[in-house]
């Protein structure tokens, strides 16, 4: 059995990707039935050159974002769609749903595009809402795979980023997202999945044969939900301002009499505010817990409970309602720091996964 040395591996391996890359694109053409109350759709998918053998990938994103979306907010207002990928890494482990979400942004492009006139529409939020629509339809592909509520997983990758690794490193849907599809994500956990749904739905109809504007979305929110939602808009993407609600303070002493004294004060350090309700719950060593609720326009606020047990710790928003809120780090207090050895314990393991692999890359490339 001959042995070839790492480098010619390497070398073999970058020659293969280069092939790979420089083949031409292919045309995949198909008719799609998404779901049987739904009518077919005639695709024409340019594949990216060298993903000719996750074809089968692509086509899951395509037909499961055309039902997701047909479902939700009606058939595509088109028989016919041409779409066109992005490039994706030409290899990848197959929970990170890359080729799947290429395809599902493609097709909630198009989607968004035959269903609405998105001239009069800041370009961001059209941005937002063509994401939010293809992570939708990758998050199915995900619970239907792997059932698990997530997006997928975060890659790692060996050799200068050739060979991937899957970290199994679970992604919520909303990671990587930029201001304004933070802002949609918001929307929906403040008022609900059912309303938000129905937000969207009535956004599309009101504005069939018309040219809406952020503020017309804005009035449907505001009309669906029953109540005022402008100020989540003007604070979130009219002003540029940080949201960012913290845990100031959390003590927890015993008294004369045995019991404890806790007292929690929640801060908003932030100059940018969230003029609703935020929960804040104060979890105490024998299991039992209390949830308050702040409103985010006050600076601050401190709560003072006598209890049997000590406190185990505090967090303002555990629900993640808000999240605009990219400060995660200051939401909570644990005053038992066993999670916190444990995290510090599982941190440095992956940083010593990491160094190995920058070692093993340099040997193999130099």
């Amino acid at each position: 059995m001959t042995i070839l040395p790492v480098r010619l591996l390497a070398a073999g391996a970058l020659c293969a990707l280069i092939g790979a890359c420089s083949s031409p694109p292919s045309d995949d053409r198909r008719t799609v039935k998404p779901g049987s109350d739904l009518p077919q759709i005639d695709v024409t998918m340019h594949v990216p050159a060298g993903h000719q053998r996750d074809l089968g990938r692509y086509r899951d994103g395509v037909r499961t974002t055309l039902l997701v979306l047909g479902t939700w907010l009606g058939p595509l207002p088109a028989l016919s769609i041409d779409i066109a990928p992005a490039r994706t890494p030409w290899w990848t482990a197959e929970a990170t749903m890359a080729p799947e979400t290429a395809a599902a942004r493609a097709v909630s492009r198009e989607y968004f595009s035959h269903a609405l006139d998105l001239s009069g529409l800041p370009p961001a939020f059209v941005g937002a809402l063509i994401e939010y629509g293809a992570r939708r339809g990758v998050s199915k592909i995900v619970d239907r795979k792997y059932y698990a509520p997530y997006f997928g997983r975060a890659e790692g990758r060996y050799f200068g980023g050739f060979v991937p690794r899957d970290l199994r490193v679970q992604l919520p849907q909303m990671s990587g997202a930029d201001r304004a599809l933070l802002t949609l994500g918001t929307l929906e956990r403040f008022v609900g999945s059912p309303a938000f749904d129905a937000i969207v739905l009535e956004f599309l109809s009101a504005s069939r044969g018309l040219r809406p504007s952020l503020d017309d979305f804005v009035a449907v929110a505001s009309r669906v939900s029953g109540q005022n939602l402008a100020w989540l808009f003007d604070e979130a993407l009219k002003k540029s301002g940080t949201f960012d609600y913290a845990l100031d303070a959390l003590d927890s002493r015993p008294d004369a009499d045995g019991r404890f004294r806790t007292t929690v004060t929640v801060r908003r350090r932030g100059d940018a505010i969230f003029s609703g309700p935020l929960p804040v719950v104060t979890m105490f060593a024998d299991g039992d817990s209390v949830r308050e609720t702040i409103n985010g326009r006050e600076g601050s606020a401190t709560f003072e409970y006598r209890s049997q047990a000590k406190a185990a710790g505090a967090e303002v928003d555990p629900d993640r309602i808000l999240l605009l809120d990219l400060n995660r780090g200051n939401n909570g207090i644990a005053l038992d720091r066993t999670a916190a050895r444990t995290a510090a314990n599982r941190w440095s393991a992956r940083w010593m996964i990491w160094l190995e692999d920058a070692l093993l890359t340099y040997v193999a490339l130099t």
